[in-house]
């Protein structure tokens, strides 16, 4: 059996709560800290993990980093598990965001569609778990992109994507073996 835990980011120190999506400076928050520290002791008991990778994006980054100095892995960073591209709304308000603003195909200028991200995860996991057939090893990236895999692997409909439970710091084991795919939230 080949396990990944999909871990998302903390929360962000993001006073003016505006859309970062790709802008670099959006780090943790110290809540965001210490919910890194708690899924690290979560997953503790799991080890040993053959990998830890991360998106490249700062908030993302200061997670694995977290989970790395618990776990004693480095990080391995991945530009598959990077976060939604939403350019076009960056620096925005929320309520300024199309409703809604993923869906399974391009209809808003500026904003990923699931369908990319789904590719783009999947793609990812299919290369990680050749890599690591037969090993645990694990996954910091962002909400939508892991909604958007595990609701497919789940096969949840896209129209649940803003009601999936994911919490920042939330932990989600996915067990593959022999064809069949099961997820556990932590």
């Amino acid at each position: 059996m080949t396990t990944l835990f999909l871990v998302r980011h903390g929360e962000v120190h993001n006073p003016a709560g505006i859309i970062y999506g790709r802008l670099p400076g959006y780090g943790l928050s110290a809540k965001g800290r210490e919910q890194l520290t708690r899924a690290a002791a979560m997953l503790a008991p799991e080890a040993p993990f053959a990998a830890l990778y991360a998106s490249p994006l700062q908030r993302a980054q200061e997670s694995a980093g977290i989970l790395a100095e618990h776990l004693h892995i480095p990080v391995r960073t991945d530009d598959l598990l990077m976060e939604t591209g939403i350019d076009g709304y960056q620096g925005k308000t929320f309520a300024e965001l199309p409703r809604p603003y993923i869906t399974e195909d391009p209809v808003h200028d500026g904003i990923e569609c699931a369908s990319s991200i789904r590719r783009r995860l999947l793609r990812w996991v299919e290369q990680a778990c050749q890599q690591h057939a037969g090993q645990r090893f694990l996954a910091v990236s962002h909400r939508d992109p892991i909604a958007i895999v595990l609701s497919h692997w789940q096969q949840r409909s896209l129209s649940q994507l803003p009601d999936y439970p994911l919490e920042p710091g939330a932990v989600h084991r996915v067990d593959f073996k022999g064809g069949a795919i099961r997820v556990t939230a932590l």
